[in-house]
């Protein structure tokens, strides 16, 4: 799980395509004060290979799962804190409308 958190954060940076940034523009543009540069990665959603070939996920409920303390890479609970921002990153084949619904 942790080799495809880390390919799926660097994957802008292999390949080509207009929005290649890396991390630290990320943390520059998102929050652009450096002691409050606190980055927590999740991962969603978190199913077995059996179940992947037939899941029907929505947009909405990938975006609410990464929330979930479960699928978090740490041992926190985002529920509870105070957010500036965020950036979700979708692979596959999304439209961008979906994603702010």
């Amino acid at each position: 799980v942790v080799a495809q958190v880390i390919s799926s954060l660097t994957a802008s940076l292999r390949f080509d395509g207009l929005l290649n940034v890396d991390m630290t523009e990320f943390q520059t543009n998102l929050v652009p004060y450096p002691r409050l540069h606190f980055m927590l990665s999740s991962y969603a959603p978190l199913i077995s290979n059996s179940k992947a070939t037939h899941e029907q996920l929505k947009i909405k409920d990938i975006t609410i799962s990464a929330f979930q303390p479960t699928n978090m890479m740490v041992k926190c609970d985002p529920r509870e804190g105070k957010y500036m921002a965020c950036c979700l990153m979708y692979r596959g084949d999304v439209v961008p409308k979906e994603t702010g619904a």
